[in-house]
């Protein structure tokens, strides 16, 4: 059962928790699809703002093996049948060989989650690819997982093709990026560890698809669901690890928030906020995000937590709290290697307010700790 605070959460929303034995559902639509129908390459802000050319780095590949080469894609669907789901895919392609070829420590995997029977499911696959495009996007692990453009622009369409036997778990979706980008730090390049990194997501994308779990074939909804892509690249790794909180809000606003510890023992932490209209805030964030509701993994004894308050340090002393239902029971959303190496992407409640205005949404809480 959930507690009676995510109850109150919903209580007052047309797309409120129904508490029931196995988990959640809805009596209308859970997610908020894009609002925009224009495509995100012909946007004002990715076009001619302070950024640099999304279509060209889509294929980039970075020369560090000590790198970060990645693409994630959570994916929040309502299907046909009126069941609720989150599907996250990601690959990370290192280069390190011969000639900067990509066996230094490349890796794709999936975490699934149903919101309706409470099941989580996830792989976390190391390995050299098969394929890796140079001018288009593309990426692909053999038979076991593929990103690829269907544009010669790289982001108008991507499709996501993965099959991940040890979850019984499979799925052919198209997302189409639609409205502004989100530029981390505004420009899509901030500090990373000891380097700058660059980053920037596609927070609202149009989705289609198919999707297999346990045998059954699920069909996508697209006008109940909606795709955040997140693409990111850059020399190292920051070693003490991160918190990445994107923040789906009700009223259409998208907050990648970043937590950063670096090397020199400082905290990085600023929020990226997209709202509908295109525009784009870059806000400071109180580091201290007070994490609770502590759990230990009964596969890698590693300690994660469920919830977290998120403070802004802008002049409405903003405050978005982070509540992930059920993780301390269900101990939900571990991908990992083993006990050396992990993540954790868990599925959460967010609540709080915004610029003096009450907000809820949903989204995830991404724990990557140091080894």
């Amino acid at each position: 059962m959930f507690p009676k605070t995510l109850c109150s959460l919903w209580a007052l929303s047309s797309c409120h928790l129904i508490i029931g034995a196995q988990g959640h559902k809805t009596d209308n639509d859970l997610w908020l699809p894009p609002a925009s129908t224009e495509p995100s390459i012909k946007n004002p802000y990715v076009t001619s703002g302070p950024t640099y050319n999304v279509s060209s780095h889509q294929a980039i590949r970075i020369q560090s093996t000590t790198g970060v080469n990645s693409h994630w894609v959570g994916q929040w669907i309502t299907t046909t049948e009126n069941l609720h789901f989150v599907l996250i895919s990601f690959s990370d392609v290192i280069p390190g060989g011969p000639g900067n070829s990509t066996d230094g420590g490349s890796a794709n995997g999936c975490l699934v989650y149903s919101l309706d029977s409470g099941s989580f499911s996830s792989s976390f696959v190391s390995g050299t690819p098969t394929a890796v495009g140079q001018d288009r996007l593309k990426i692909q692990f053999g038979e076991q997982y593929e990103l690829h453009s269907l544009t010669d622009d790289n982001i108008s369409e991507i499709s996501v093709i993965a099959n991940f036997n040890g979850s019984n778990f499979s799925l052919n979706t198209t997302f189409q990026p639609r409205g502004s980008l989100l530029f981390n730090g505004g420009s899509g390049s901030f500090y990373w560890g000891s380097v700058f990194n660059h980053g920037w997501a596609s927070p609202a994308s149009y989705t289609t698809g198919t999707f297999t779990i346990n045998g059954t074939t699920h069909i996508v909804d697209p006008k109940r669901s909606t795709t955040w892509y997140d693409r990111q690249w850059g020399e190292e790794n920051p070693m003490q690890g991160w918190h990445w909180l994107p923040i789906q809000l009700e009223n259409g606003i998208r907050i990648s928030t970043w937590v950063l510890p670096t090397e020199q023992g400082a905290l990085k932490a600023f929020a990226t906020a997209l709202y509908p209209n295109g525009e784009q805030e870059v806000v400071s964030v109180n580091p201290d995000i007070k994490p609770s509701d502590v759990w230990v993994s009964p596969n890698t004894n590693r300690t994660w937590y469920g919830s977290f308050e998120v403070s802004f340090l802008d002049e409405y002393n903003s405050v978005i709290m982070a509540i992930s239902p059920d993780v301390t029971s269900r101990k939900f959303g571990e991908a990992s290697f083993g006990s050396a190496f992990a993540f954790c992407d868990s599925f959460t409640l967010y609540n709080g307010t915004w610029k003096g205005e009450s907000v809820r949404g949903w989204g995830i809480v991404e724990q990557w700790p140091a080894a």
